[in-house]
C-alpha cells in the first residue's frame, strides 16, 4: 500500500522517476512492465540497466548521482536493491525517495526505502516464490486501485490494461525458474494467452526471430525467448532486452531482435 501511494503521488505530481533494473530476463520484463505502465500514466521514466562487467549487480553510486543530476525525485529499483544499503543511503542524501520491488533474500536491516519484498524477515504474505516481475505486477494492481480512488482516470486518460501485459509477467516468471505454483501458475497460464495474441511488438519480433512458427508454449519462454534477452546482458548491451520489450516500432523491434539473436548464437 505504501509503495502504491508513493507511486501514485509521483504520477499525480508528474515527478521525474528513474527505474533501475537487473540485466537478466526477470529484470528486463520487470523494468519494461513498470515503464510501460508509468508511460500510460503520463510519466516518462529514466530507465537504467547496469552493465554486467563495468557496473555489476544492483544499484551503484555513479548511476544514482547521474539520476540526481537529471532531477529525479523517485527511484524505483526492480529485481535488485534489497541489500543495497549504502547505495540507497546515497540516493536519500541526494534528495531521492526510493521504492524497492525485489524478491531476493533480505537481511534484518533494510535500506532506507519502501521495500516490497515477500522474502523480508517480517513478511507474512507467503508469496516468496514470486519473481520480481510478478511483484511489479501486483504493485501495479495496487497502484491502479490507488489512482482510481484518487479519480485520476476520470480526467479522460484511458487506464492501461494490466491483463494484456501478463505476457511479460509469464516470460520473466518462467525465465527466472521460480516454482510454477499458486499465483505464478496463474500468471503463466494467462500470460500465454496474452502472448499468443502477439500484441507486444517486441515479444512478437523475438518469437519471429527465434523461428517460433506455432502458438507459443511455456517451454519456449525458457529455451527460445529468455536466452535471447539474456544474451544482451551477457555479451552485448545490457539494455537491449528492455529496449526490445518497450518498442512500438515493428522495424526497430525487428532490428533489435535480430541483434539479440546474433548475440545469442
Amino acid at each position: 500500500r505504501e509503495a502504491a501511494a508513493r507511486l501514485a503521488d509521483a504520477v499525480i505530481r508528474n515527478e521525474r522517476v528513474a527505474i533501475f533494473g537487473d540485466y537478466d530476463v526477470d529484470g528486463a520484463t520487470s523494468t519494461a512492465l513498470l515503464t510501460r505502465y508509468l508511460r500510460g500514466c503520463g510519466l516518462d521514466p529514466i530507465v537504467h540497466i547496469p552493465d554486467r562487467i563495468f557496473e555489476g549487480y544492483g544499484p551503484n553510486v555513479d548511476a544514482i548521482r547521474s539520476f540526481a543530476e537529471r532531477g529525479v525525485t523517485l527511484l524505483v529499483t526492480v529485481d535488485c536493491g534489497t541489500t543495497s544499503l549504502d547505495t540507497l543511503e546515497e540516493a536519500s542524501k541526494l534528495g531521492m525517495e526510493v521504492v524497492v520491488i525485489d524478491h531476493h533474500q533480505a537481511d534484518e536491516k533494510l535500506p532506507r526505502a519502501i521495500v516490497v519484498n515477500p522474502n523480508r524477515v517480517d513478511d507474512l504474505s507467503g508469496l516468496g516464490h514470486l519473481a520480481a516481475v510478478g511483484l511489479v505486477f501486483v504493485t501495479l494492481v495496487a497502484l491502479a486501485r490507488e489512482l482510481r480512488q484518487r479519480n485520476f482516470w476520470s480526467e479522460g486518460r484511458p487506464e492501461p490494461d494490466l491483463l494484456s501485459s501478463l505476457d511479460l509477467v509469464a516470460l520473466g516468471t518462467v525465465a527466472d525458474v521460480v516454482p510454477l505454483k499458486g499465483l505464478n501458475r496463474a500468471f503463466v497460464s494467462k500470460g500465454m494467452i496474452a502472448l499468443r495474441r502477439r500484441e507486444n511488438i517486441g515479444a512478437t519480433a523475438l518469437m519471429d526471430v527465434a523461428r517460433l512458427s506455432g502458438p507459443p508454449e511455456p517451454w519456449h519462454l525458457g529455451f527460445l525467448l529468455g536466452p535471447r534477452i539474456n544474451a544482451g546482458g551477457r555479451i552485448g548491451r545490457a539494455d537491449l532486452g528492455v529496449q526490445l520489450l518497450l518498442q512500438d516500432d515493428p522495424s526497430e523491434a525487428g532490428r533489435i531482435a535480430a541483434e539479440l539473436d546474433r548475440l545469442n548464437r
